[in-house]
């Protein structure tokens, strides 16, 4: 956003202010929901730990009753008769549970075979359940119609004898009241259910409902479910029974407290917010009000007004910003007048024409170098076109480039060195170089044109060029009349030596075979020094050169020349990288250092030549490395001049130019070579190339 600092302040104090306050809100209403969702926890475990204990004690009751209506002797006699004994007793036995009268309660007796013998009270059961053990044993809950009930059965003996079955049979009240006295006892919002662990019925004391998921029912910890809204449970079992008891509570009554917790503070955060927002706006004001005259004093220096200060009228920081700046205006005037001056005594001074032209194409500044340039006075030439400096053949494609760049900023000229022809005053023309550039000053579009006269250049590269086509006709006329003096020698001396061998002394052979050795190496150095001498005229080709491939070519050539000592000569390739170059010119590199180390090894039987590299930067070093003759370092700068050499010719062939050429070669593309070497213990010749990407 372009808005001023004044208004940027006071934003950012509130959304500050606001990030701050919303982060306290979130973490306070996280804390709070944390802690009511611990203490509806600790409160459901609790309400259900104690509700299964109270249905314990209940059943333990019921059970101890029916274990003493089973152990009761009359009870016992009744059975063995199947009723024909001993029923007084009996009834009276089970009068303990309950009369005939009760309609929600019964006490049963049962054969073994399924026959009910005798009941008191009117709830009927279903078919016998036996107990695992002679202790009582009770039931799931049974559901028939919309009744539930339950039974608490034990087994009457005889001895080891089964004689069959006493039962306790309870039915479960479904009404509100029940409900409402149950849920009294867990909590005034939470609601109880109870239920068989193995699956339904289920009833919250006011209906038979449907069993609560078995994550809640298998959960050691109070688990959240759906059952109509989100609702938060905890489930206990029963000791001593298939019963689990289950108390939950609707989630949205466990978070009320936090949603209270925000409803209460969010005016205060608003508040807070809206406060810091009015202290950031007065702020602002007062810190922005001198930063803002800062701010036009600085634009009216930069229009112009060199001589504009501000007031300062405090002792602050902003006070001594203010001195600062004036201090730093007028130093800044000072610097401005001399860099004018300065550039004034330039323009004046320099050699070279400097012309300024405003979007139009209309001459604006005209320095003294251009006067005598072009022969055109100030006075003649401001306020005139561009074109009256060029020949007529050119102003229409400096019309079309100069709106093209005002319009588009596509530049063809702009930013680059040309050259060109120019016009003077007298029309006549003279070739020129153009160093163009584009600037806006005050809000308007500037050209400014760097002139040099190159007709000395061009005349002296003329001249140059002659003198090399002169050199050219030199370098074939010296090759030419050298070689046949040369090979005249070389013929005769081989016709004396093969067609008068018998007629000359061994002195005499002698002789002409040192004749035709030096000869043959004369012609070499003819063949080096041309080669050498075209290196500066031949052009560079330039492109990706696999420089592992091209070492492992040469290496194999090589090796193949020197016959019989091939089996003796190692040549270990390395890791090359590829370079940059023309890859003609790298390979007369890479042949004149291995010929070279294969030369200087011949004196060893075990002869390695090791070729690497390593990188440094954007170029990559490459090394030739042997265990040859070696040299003294002392003399490591002749090794690369033209006719230099560190050993004798009779112990090591050659012409001494090989290595210039490699230098050469290497310097054309912009890379260097040197050498490191002890005698008798080898020597390593290094070549940098450009490094190429894979």
């Amino acid at each position: 956003m372009n808005w001023s600092i004044e208004r940027k302040l006071p934003l950012f104090v509130t959304v500050l202010l606001l990030a701050v306050v919303l982060a306290l809100l979130i973490i306070g209403y996280g804390e709070v929901r944390r802690a009511s969702r611990q203490l509806a926890n600790a409160r459901l475990q609790r309400a259900s730990q104690q509700l299964a204990e109270s249905f314990q004690r209940s059943l333990a009751q019921y059970r101890t009753q029916t274990l003493a209506v089973a152990r009761d002797p009359g009870v016992v006699a009744f059975l063995i008769s199947r009723g024909q004994h001993a029923e007084a007793q009996a009834r009276a036995a089970l009068a303990h549970i309950a009369l005939d009268t009760v309609s929600n309660i019964a006490a049963e007796l049962w054969t073994t075979d399924g026959q009910l013998l005798l009941r008191s009270g009117r709830l009927r059961s279903t078919a016998a359940v036996f107990p695992a053990t002679d202790s009582a044993a009770v039931s799931p809950l049974m559901q028939f119609d919309t009744i539930l009930h339950y039974q608490v059965t034990a087994t009457v003996r005889d001895g080891a004898q089964v004689l069959g079955t006493a039962r306790h049979v309870r039915r479960i009240n479904l009404n509100a009241q029940a409900r409402a006295m149950l849920t009294g006892l867990a909590g005034g919002d939470a609601l109880l259910l109870l239920g068989n662990a193995a699956g339904a019925p289920w009833t919250d004391f006011a209906s038979v409902v449907s069993a609560p998921p078995a994550t809640v029912l298998q959960s050691a910890t109070p688990a959240r479910y759906e059952r109509g809204e989100t609702k938060r449970a905890s489930a206990a079992a029963v000791p001593g029974s298939p019963w689990m008891v289950v108390v939950e509570v609707p989630s949205r009554l466990v978070l009320a407290p936090a949603r209270a917790y925000l409803r209460r503070m969010m005016p205060i955060a608003a508040l807070v917010v809206l406060l810091g927002a009015l202290g950031g706006w007065v702020g602002s004001r007062r810190v922005t009000a001198p930063l803002r005259e800062i701010t036009t004093a600085a634009e009216a220096i930069a229009a112009g007004e060199l001589d504009r200060r501000v007031q300062v009228t405090s002792e602050d920081e902003l006070g001594r910003l203010g001195r600062s700046f004036n201090t730093m205006a007028a130093q800044v005037t000072r610097a401005l007048q001399t860099t004018e001056m300065r550039l004034r005594s330039v323009s004046e001074t320099a050699h070279d024409a400097i012309i300024a032209a405003d979007a139009d194409g209309i001459i604006q500044f005209w320095n003294p170098g251009a006067a005598r340039m072009f022969g055109y006075s100030a006075d003649e030439i401001l306020g005139q076109p561009l074109t009256v400096l060029m020949p007529a053949r050119f102003h229409d494609a400096h019309r079309t480039g100069i709106r093209r760049y005002v319009a588009t900023r596509e530049a063809h000229v702009v930013g680059k060195t040309v050259e060109l022809a120019g016009r003077r005053k007298d029309g006549s023309e003279f070739p020129i170089e153009l160093s163009l550039g584009a600037a806006p000053v005050n809000g308007v579009l500037s050209f400014t044109g760097v002139i040099r006269d190159i007709t000395e250049r061009i005349r002296s590269a003329a001249a140059l060029e002659a003198t090399n086509a002169e050199l050219e006709s030199f370098s074939y006329s010296v090759s030419h009349d050298l070689r046949a003096p040369l090979r005249a020698i070389h013929g005769f001396s081989r016709i004396l030596l093969e067609d008068h061998n018998a007629k000359l002394d061994a002195e005499a052979q002698r002789l002409l075979g040192v004749i035709d050795q030096n000869t043959r190496r004369m012609g070499q150095l003819i063949d080096d020094l041309l080669a050498f001498s075209r290196l500066g005229r031949q052009e560079i080709t330039a492109g990706r050169v696999d420089m592992k491939e091209l070492t492992t070519v040469v290496a194999d050539d090589i090796k193949r020349a020197e016959g019989e000592r091939n089996g003796k000569l190692e040549i270990r390739i390395g890791a090359l990288p590829p370079a940059r170059g023309d890859r003609a010119l790298l390979r007369q590199v890479v042949s004149n250092l291995l010929q070279n180390a294969v030369k200087f090894t011949r004196g060893r039987d075990n002869a390695r030549i090791e070729v690497g590299s390593r990188l440094e930067g954007k170029q990559t070093v490459y090394y030739v490395k042997d265990n040859g003759a070696g040299f003294d370092l002392r003399y490591a700068d002749k090794l690369f001049g033209v006719f230099q050499r560190l050993h004798r010719a009779e112990d090591f062939e050659g012409t001494g130019v090989g290595l210039a050429i490699v230098k050469r070669i290497v310097q054309r593309h912009g890379g260097r070579v040197w050498a490191e070497g002890k005698v008798d213990e080898g020597a390593t010749f290094y070549f940098t190339l450009p490094f190429e990407e894979s």
